[in-house]
């Protein structure tokens, strides 16, 4: 079964996100890439903001863990999605569903 990418369904032109890795066709559980380090994402975030001419005001930071904090400090909307009491604690706006279309209703 395909699945269509969130970026898609949310309309967004670009994501960064964690690599999710694949075993035998399957989700292994296991997780990397350059987005997992807890400065990671904040670095990302500036280095987009200053290429796009984009101010925190008009920037949206989702994420679920304490490695999000980064991120959260360069976004004036920060939702924690399914987050863990860290990250919620940080955040603008909760989304406690796993349902991507409720980043809908903050855009």
């Amino acid at each position: 079964m395909a699945t269509t990418p969130a970026k898609e369904i949310l309309g967004f032109d670009a994501d960064f996100a964690n690599v999710l890795h694949v075993r035998e066709g399957k989700l292994s559980g296991l997780v990397g890439g350059d987005m997992m380090f807890g400065y990671s994402k904040g670095d990302m975030m500036q280095r987009l903001q200053s290429l796009l001419h984009v101010s925190p005001e008009n920037t949206i930071a989702v994420g679920d863990g304490a490695n999000d904090l980064s991120m959260f400090a360069y976004a004036k909307t920060k939702v924690a999605f399914c987050a863990k009491p860290i990250l919620k604690a940080a955040a603008t706006h909760l989304i406690n569903e796993r349902d991507m279309r409720q980043l809908l209703q903050f855009i």
